[in-house]
C-alpha cells in the first residue's frame, strides 16, 4: 500500500470547537495548519510525513498512520477513492505449554532476568470480514530488536476465524525491561505486515 496514496486519506475527530483551528499550538504548524498531538492510550499516534492538523474546527489525520495505532489493518481503492478498515479479534496467550486439545498449561507474563525459558504462544483469532494473505509473530526484546520470529503463515480464502500455536525455544530473557510478542498480518501479497494484536512479558 503505498503512503503516498494516503496523505489524502483522513479521519476526522471532533476537537473543543471550531476556536481551537485559531489557537496557536505547542507543536507547531503544518502548511499554514496548526498541528495537533493525538495519542492512543497513552502512547503518541504514528506520525509519517503528514501530521495530525486542524481544519475547520476537525483534527485532521492520515488514515494509515491512525490504522496503525488502532492496530487495525487498511485496504484502499485508488480507482473507486475508498478506504476499508478492519480489525480482527486477536487474543494471545503466553504459556509454558499448551496440550494438543489446546489446554493452556501454566501461562505466565513476568520472568526474572537470566531465565531461560521454552514456551508457546497461542493466538485466537475471529471477526476477519475479509480475506487475509498471511500472518506471522515476533517475538521482540526491550530495545526494540526482533528476536524471534515464526515463519508466515498463508491464509485461505475462506478463513473468518483460527486457533494457531506457536513456540518458542530457548529464549534467554537476558536483559530487563518489557519484551513484546506481536502478531502481524497482512492483507495482501504486496503489503507489508501490520501488527494486530502485541501481548507483553515484563523480565524483573
Amino acid at each position: 500500500m503505498k503512503g503516498k496514496r494516503l496523505v489524502v486519506l483522513t479521519l476526522l475527530f471532533t476537537v473543543l470547537g471550531a476556536g481551537i483551528a485559531y489557537a496557536s499550538s505547542p507543536w507547531g504548524d503544518f502548511q499554514g495548519f496548526t498541528k495537533v498531538k493525538v495519542t492512543v492510550n497513552g502512547n503518541e499516534a504514528a506520525a509519517g510525513d503528514v501530521p495530525a492538523f486542524v481544519i475547520s474546527g476537525r483534527a485532521v489525520l492520515p488514515m494509515r498512520d491512525m490504522t496503525d495505532s488502532l492496530q487495525g489493518l487498511l485496504r484502499w481503492d485508488d480507482a473507486n477513492k475508498t478506504a476499508e478498515i478492519y480489525k480482527p479479534n486477536v487474543h494471545m496467550f503466553v504459556a509454558r505449554d499448551v496440550s494438543k486439545d489446546y489446554s493452556i498449561k501454566q501461562p505466565f507474563g513476568k520472568v526474572k532476568r537470566g531465565d531461560k525459558i521454552d514456551f508457546v504462544v497461542f493466538a485466537q483469532v475471529d471477526s476477519l470480514k475479509t480475506p487475509v494473505h498471511s500472518f506471522k509473530l515476533e517475538l521482540l526484546g526491550p530495545d526494540g530488536s526482533v528476536l524471534r520470529s515464526s515463519d508466515p503463515e498463508l491464509l485461505g480464502a475462506d478463513k473468518d476465524s483460527f486457533w494457531y500455536p506457536w513456540p518458542f525455544a530457548g529464549v534467554t530473557f537476558d536483559a530487563y525491561g518489557d519484551y513484546k510478542v506481536r502478531f502481524l498480518m497482512k492483507l495482501e501479497e504486496k503489503d507489508g505486515y501490520t501488527v494486530v494484536s502485541e501481548k507483553v512479558i515484563k523480565s524483573e
